[in-house]
């Protein structure tokens, strides 16, 4: 049995879609998400930990790749750039994982 959920979450976790900021980028951005940028666990990545229902306790715990395509993704947001969060955000989907 224990062998059969892991499979399955291995299965889910290469399904993953960030569907929240998904659609945030599907509409104008605004201040508010520009504000939810600034926090680790409120942008992409915090919702890919919520989702691996994890917890993040440091930014240390993540490797350097998730690190640089949450950095990025937030400099997007910044700069209400859908197009770029939007790759970025396809990239942070398809790394087999954030943790170190």
């Amino acid at each position: 049995m224990r062998v059969f959920y892991t499979q399955k979450l291995e299965g889910l976790l290469e399904k993953m879609e960030l569907s929240d900021w998904r659609q945030r980028l599907c509409n104008p951005l605004t201040h508010a998400e520009q504000s939810m940028s600034d926090n680790w666990k409120s942008c992409a990545l915090g919702e890919r930990i919520r989702k691996e229902g994890r917890n993040l306790d440091k930014v240390k715990d993540l490797t350097p790749e998730a690190i640089r395509l949450g950095f990025a993704f937030a400099t997007a947001i910044k700069h209400r750039d859908s197009t770029t969060a939007l790759e970025i955000l396809e990239q942070i989907e398809k790394l087999p994982s954030i943790w170190r």
